[in-house]
């Protein structure tokens, strides 16, 4: 008996050290996770730096967009990708869905974030002075794209110059009806009251103006093509001879020559409708004529310009601005007409 009371008390010691061991000791998993999060905490920041956040990349560059919903913007969010990926950065991208709120929340939350880079085009530029101050304090450079703020605090911003392309779209329109002995009447479809479509409409209307024309309207088609398309039947009746109409972009002139069409009249023969961006849709209107012509702008070259002013900042190299004062860089437009128009689709 004794022997077997013996016995028992060894199992009972064995298995209390065993217990004790397992409890002492991490299983490799657990040893796994917690040198998985150690290492996570000793990742370095990366906010303007470019050094690496993981893996073989050197950060992330993001793209906040104003309206990813448009076509123009789709392209310039392509020039950042793949000029980013090009350089060895991982890319993000954040859509406004043009609204204020959107665009400041989601750039407080890329910014958080410490990405590499945050391009930038904002819907609202008046808002911009906050994220800037953000940008400021993580150390984070930002480029505009396509869009300039009277605020400072970022690095550059490429741009059109947005009154030569209006000039550039007067001085085609009117040599194009150089010739013609009627009412030398023209108007403008414009969107919405920021700076770079008021130069833009005040480049237009400068030059038509100086070359004789006069401009009896100017409506607000607010980006939209069905109110531009009502735009266009309030500029017939008002004045059923007018010759030239200037829309501040594509889907708004598509719709107005449709209006011209609606009203009995020829476009591109009664009314020259002539727009602005270089949308694809259009190409089809010029190449049949009911469009004159549109403003090609580049924002693909802006997108992946924006990425090569931030490669050399980190490499100390100036950007090269156009103009010092506004830190801008213009990049080229030129007119699409239906001469060219096959080239571009």
């Amino acid at each position: 008996m004794k022997k077997i009371k013996k016995m028992l008390a060894v199992i009972l010691i064995t298995i209390l050290a065993i217990w004790l061991i397992g409890c002492g000791s991490p299983s490799k998993q657990e040893e796994q996770a917690s040198d998985s999060a150690q290492a996570d905490t000793a990742k370095p920041a990366n906010g303007g730096s470019g050094e690496d956040a993981g893996g073989d990349s050197k950060g992330v560059i993001a793209y906040s967009c104003y309206n990813m919903s448009w076509e123009y913007y789709v392209t310039l969010a392509k020039g950042v990708k793949e000029a980013a990926e090009a350089a060895g950065y991982d890319y993000v991208e954040h859509d406004q869905q043009s609204d204020q709120s959107i665009m400041i929340q989601g750039c407080t939350d890329l910014l958080n974030q410490n990405i590499a880079c945050l391009v930038l085009t904002p819907c609202k530029p008046e808002a911009a002075a906050n994220i800037y101050k953000i940008a400021e304090e993580k150390g984070i450079p930002v480029v505009l794209a396509d869009i300039s703020t009277e605020a400072q605090g970022y690095l550059a911003c490429l741009k059109s110059d947005n009154y030569d392309g209006g000039v550039l779209a007067g001085k085609y329109a009117v040599e194009k009806l150089a010739d013609t002995d009627d009412s030398k009447k023209a108007a403008m479809i414009t969107v919405d009251p920021s700076n770079t479509n008021i130069v833009r409409s005040d480049g237009f209307k400068d030059t038509v103006e100086a070359a004789g024309w006069q401009v009896v309207a100017e409506l607000s088609g607010q980006s939209e093509p069905d109110i531009a398309y009502s735009c266009m039947q309030d500029i017939i009746t008002a004045n059923p001879d007018v010759e030239i109409v200037f829309c501040s972009n594509d889907p708004m002139a598509i719709s107005a020559s449709q209006a011209v069409a609606d009203a009995g009249l020829v476009p591109g023969e009664d009314v020259h409708i002539i727009g602005y961006d270089a949308q694809t849709n259009v190409f089809e209107p010029i190449k049949n004529g009911t469009v004159l012509g549109t403003v090609a702008q580049d924002p693909y070259g802006m997108g992946s310009g924006s990425v090569e002013v931030f490669l050399k900042n980190l490499d100390g190299e100036a950007p090269g601005y156009d103009d010092e004062a506004t830190k801008i860089i213009y990049t080229d437009q030129w007119i699409i007409d239906k001469d060219n128009a096959a080239e571009y689709e």
